[in-house]
């Protein structure tokens, strides 16, 4: 299969997002006024699925919402961009949100579940449908027999796989020999191995530990610090890109949606990282993540005036 035919599969969730601007993080029982009211179309899922429809791949989105009018807003707006949603089922219950509170270039997020744990593990299994070389996603925000049983599913076909275990609330060490590219942030890597990685050489004690645990490729992302590539012959550290970030809400997402475009062209690891960190740096570039994942031409110039 030619690197251009291939495509990307991505199981996992679609949100609302709601988001709101505050000065300062409210304390216990405290009120405060917020400015810059967002509803978006979010969900790890989708922003991953979207960053890599943006850059031209093939992509198909696996996932739930609910037969409400943020369900079928939903499923006009994927289908507008290009996402085919044919696997993006309506169940009889409300669609899933997140309410985000930023400040400081900063955001906290709290989830609300609805359709993104109604997936039915058979019809998953029925949906994913790639072929040898085509790339599938998946992470955290849908239950963990789910994702397991799509990762299994995708390695039957020879697919190549992706977990982002975000949020890191699951641990199940059955699923690292179905992943090919396991990618944590600093928090996720702190959850889950015990190591909070600030350098390459924490990285490298990350890798150590889910090495033993069956991880063949570990990406680590270090937000200002860049992003370090770790497999058994080839380790690769990325700079952070000089940028004005004014929210890195979905940053991590389009890191992740830029490097199923990067696997999907055939590129080498380095510049494989550079096109998913410059992915992840534009999303840093907008408020909210309606219109924050780039397309070829946005992500190449944010690599040319960083010298990449």
């Amino acid at each position: 299969m030619s690197e251009r035919s291939r495509k990307v599969v991505v199981l996992g969730s679609i949100n609302i997002d709601l988001g709101i601007s505050v000065d300062k993080m409210p304390q216990q029982g405290e009120t405060k006024t917020g400015t810059n009211l967002i509803e978006n179309i979010g969900g790890k899922g989708a922003n991953q699925a979207l960053q890599a429809v943006a850059l031209g791949c093939n992509t198909e989105m696996i996932s739930a919402v609910g037969n409400d009018m943020f369900g079928q807003r939903a499923r006009n707006y994927l289908s507008e961009k290009g996402l085919n949603i044919d696997h993006v089922f309506t169940k009889p219950t409300k669609t899933g949100l997140a309410f985000i509170t930023r400040t400081d270039q900063d955001n906290r997020i709290i989830l609300y579940k609805g359709s993104n744990h109604a997936l039915d593990e058979q019809e998953v299994e029925n949906a994913i449908n790639g072929k040898e070389g085509d790339v599938f996603i998946t992470q955290f925000e849908i239950p963990l027999n789910i994702v397991k049983r799509g990762l299994k599913r995708a390695k039957e076909l020879g697919m190549v796989t992706i977990l982002n275990p975000a949020p890191a609330n699951y641990s199940d060490d059955s699923l690292y020999p179905y992943v090919d590219y396991f990618i944590v942030n600093q928090t996720e890597a702190e959850i889950l191995s015990g190591i909070y990685p600030n350098n390459l050489e924490d990285a490298k004690k990350v890798y150590a530990y889910f090495k033993e645990k069956g991880v063949s490729k570990l990406i680590v992302t270090l937000g200002g610090d860049g992003a370090v590539y770790l497999d058994p012959q080839e380790v690769q550290k990325v700079a952070a890109f000089n940028i004005n970030v004014l929210d890195t809400t979905g940053a991590g997402d389009a890191f992740v949606g830029g490097l199923a475009f990067a696997i999907c062209q055939g590129y080498d690891t380095k510049t494989m990282m550079k096109i998913a960190s410059a992915s992840g740096a534009h999303a840093c570039l907008h408020v909210g993540v309606e219109n924050a994942m780039g397309n070829y031409s946005q992500i190449y110039k944010i690599m040319e005036e960083n010298n990449e």
